[in-house]
């Protein structure tokens, strides 16, 4: 009985060894692989794609999916005295390029700006976002494999410049007042009318000579007006820069010189007034000129010449001009 007892003693104390030795060689880990993939070990899958598990010591087999894209077995080393978190990511490299520079947005999270290369894997919506004002966005789907590396250039399209309208009041040198109305993206088209009023007609009796002696017109004395003056020419319109317009045109004016002469018939009777057209032009209109643009402001300088039917001494007409006025724009959709 004595030996019986013993014996039971012995396997009672050898089966609590083992069980101590098991609980000592018992680890907890960590693995880890990409997001959207599966891992396991030893075929127990994890519902997320990392996991922790409480495994013996000793090897072990680890296997890492992707979709149907990707599926491989890596072994492990488990010990009480070694590593204890395990990483097995899928990584692909997308080498994204762009002119000009510009921001990646990479499934409407913000990754930084061109060039980059960015470690994904699988199928992202990428959007390559420029200065809004200038560029026009570019939205791609772009697929990278497991392990895969690839490059991907986009060339941004530059936006057509605002189409803007002008409003222009104008003052000339020949005293008259106009208006220049135009529409310009990158080419436009403009019109301007300028009108001083007045009667127009040719004196055959040639050119007088004003004189007045103190202060007084007498008989036969010719007082110089102010001219007769009227234009409307219409032309192209060119933006050379982002705050310059230029115009070219043409069209029909007309332009006389008036003079007044003051006659006493003989002393007694009154005086009356006599106007003169003894010089002029009349036809074929050029109009140049430049319009600089600040903000919503907008200022004209032209020069403006009646190129045809010149009468008197009139030897070139020309009417420089100046103008104010205000702008407003357009946008043409944006993506």
């Amino acid at each position: 009985m004595k030996r019986i007892g013993l014996i039971i003693l012995s396997l009672l104390m050898t089966v609590c060894a083992t069980q101590a030795q098991t609980a000592n060689d018992s680890v907890r880990i960590k693995l880890q692989t990409t997001a959207g993939a599966d891992i396991a070990i030893d075929g127990d899958w994890s519902s997320t794609n990392i996991m922790y598990t409480k495994v013996a010591t000793g090897q072990h087999n680890v296997t890492v999916r992707y979709g149907s894209l990707f599926e491989k077995n890596y072994p492990i080393e488990v010990s009480t005295t070694g590593n204890t978190e395990f990483s097995f990511l899928i990584e692909g490299e997308a080498n994204i390029s762009s002119m000009p520079q510009a921001t990646i947005i990479i499934d409407g999270i913000p990754q930084g700006l061109t060039p980059q290369t960015l470690k994904i894997v699988g199928t992202h919506n990428i959007k390559i976002k420029g200065d809004e004002k200038e560029y026009f966005d570019i939205s791609d789907q772009i697929t990278i494999n497991p392990f895969e590396t690839k490059n991907f250039s986009y060339t941004l399209k530059k936006r057509p410049p605002r189409l803007y309208g002008m409003v222009i009041a104008n003052y000339t040198g020949c005293k008259a007042f106009g208006a220049t109305l135009a529409l310009c993206r990158n080419w436009g088209a403009y019109l301007r009318i300028a009108n001083a009023g007045g009667d127009f007609g040719i004196d055959s009796e040639g050119y007088p000579e004003p004189y007045y002696k103190d202060g007084y017109y007498g008989t036969g004395i010719y007082k110089k007006k102010d001219p007769a003056y009227a234009t409307v020419t219409a032309g192209v319109m060119k933006r050379c820069h982002k705050y310059l317009f230029a115009y070219i045109g043409a069209g029909y004016g007309q332009y006389v010189q008036k003079y007044e002469q003051t006659k006493d018939l003989d002393g007694t009777e009154f005086s009356y007034n006599h106007e003169r057209y003894v010089s002029g032009a009349k036809g074929v209109a050029g109009d140049i000129g430049i319009i600089v643009k600040y903000k919503a402001l907008l200022l004209q300088v032209g020069y403006a010449s009646i190129l045809t039917g010149k009468f008197g001494d009139t030897k070139w007409h020309h009417d420089p001009y100046i103008g104010l006025g205000i702008s407003i724009h357009k946008n043409k959709k944006r993506n």
